[in-house]
């Protein structure tokens, strides 16, 4: 297995992230240029679940399946509730309607696969910054209608 990490925020590599093969007990890391390369030769085809980390980023897992025919891929999705400091009022002249938590994820899930390497886009593990994103959003919607 070969492939480069990469970060969502500014599409620059990733030099040290840390890239396991969670059931083969192989790791590796990724180097000035974010590549990297993990495995072993087997004599037969399996499906290899790839883990990468790096400080600051949300975590990256995925199994691959692949035959002649076809390949599948297994993404590790999880989200987790984030409380805000205080209630956001989308519409600031309806004092009724309230958001006092949302929904991020806690995996990042970007990834493409371009011939035999797997590019990997890592987010940025930031709570607060994403509640922004969020707010903002709603904010906008408002601003529309």
């Amino acid at each position: 297995m070969k492939g480069k990490v990469i970060s969502s925020i500014n599409g620059k590599p990733i030099s040290g992230a840390k890239i396991e093969m969670v059931d083969r007990n192989l790791n590796s890391t990724t180097d000035n240029s974010g590549n990297f390369r993990i495995g072993e030769i087997t004599g037969r085809c399996y499906a290899p679940k790839i883990k990468v980390t790096y400080e600051g980023y949300k975590p990256f897992e995925i199994e691959l399946e692949s035959d002649s025919d076809y390949q599948n891929y297994k993404l590790k999705k999880e989200s987790k509730s984030v409380d805000f400091e205080e209630p956001f009022y989308p519409d600031p002249n309806d004092r009724n309607t309230f958001i006092s938590s949302t929904w991020i994820e806690k995996y990042s899930e970007d990834f493409e696969m371009k011939s035999d390497s797997l590019i990997i886009y890592l987010d940025e593990d930031n709570p607060a910054k994403e509640i922004e994103l969020i707010k903002q959003k709603f904010k906008n919607k408002n601003v529309l209608q």
